[in-house]
């Protein structure tokens, strides 16, 4: 298919508002059956189930059936990073996304299988200032005191680089108009900080909240230090 027909189809499917609402509600990577689905979306699950076949044939959803129930999800995390990216253009005008968002998804969130929000953006700077990582064309590399960096902590950056999937890369956030640290990297710092109990998930959203420890945790490795309303200072 030409490429011009599959952008123009891929935006037809999204601008439907009952199939936005429910990709947008399978950012965080999690898996949905069709009747929360329709509970989300506002309307019948006859109608959900039209949707989500339209949703599945285009590209955008998987679903795998779990007893009597199909439950779906977002095919792959680049469908997350496409839909976060489309989202971040909204945010250019007065009364955009963001301003419209709770406050906990704009300050920490999961953008399909890594971090997002403000303080995403804190971590990718703190990142950037200290050298661990550097511009390489459109994507990010490790320098020495990276890999050391990471390795200190465990995570297994060969690991993640040899996945069949872009290593390290700025991901646009929608919510803060900046780049936030995406590809397997930032699903491996991701996974690290949900594995040290320095975050959370709320239940019921993508948004994540930091822990008591997970304020030590984010002062003592990132130097990152969050105020009494939860937003980031750089140390």
């Amino acid at each position: 298919m030409d490429a011009t027909l599959s952008l123009s189809k891929a935006a037809s499917l999204i601008a439907d508002p009952s199939r936005s609402a429910m990709l947008w509600s399978l950012l965080g990577g999690e898996s949905r059956p069709a009747s929360e689905l329709a509970m989300i979306a506002n309307i019948s699950p006859q109608t959900a189930s039209n949707h989500l076949k339209l949703l599945l044939d285009g590209g955008f959803l998987t679903a795998e059936a779990i007893g009597r129930n199909r439950f779906y999800k977002l095919r792959t995390h680049t469908v997350g990073v496409a839909l976060e990216s489309i989202a971040a253009t909204i945010t250019r005008t007065p009364g955009g996304l963001a301003q419209q968002s709770a406050p906990e998804l704009v300050f920490a969130r999961t953008c399909y299988d890594h971090l997002a929000g403000e303080l995403a953006v804190a971590l990718l700077n703190r990142l950037r200032q200290r050298k661990h990582i550097r511009e390489s064309g459109r994507n990010y590399r490790l320098s020495a005191t990276g890999e050391k960096f990471f390795a200190d902590l465990a995570i297994d950056c060969a690991e993640s680089a040899g996945r069949r999937r872009r290593f390290a890369y700025p991901c646009l956030d929608w919510s803060q108009r900046v780049p936030h640290l995406g590809g397997a990297l930032g699903a491996a710092v991701l996974e690290w900080l949900f594995h040290s109990k320095a975050v959370a998930r709320q239940r019921g959203s993508r948004a994540v909240r930091v822990t008591h420890s997970g304020r030590k945790a984010l002062k003592d490795v990132f130097a990152i230090e969050l105020n009494r309303l939860g937003t980031t200072i750089l140390s």
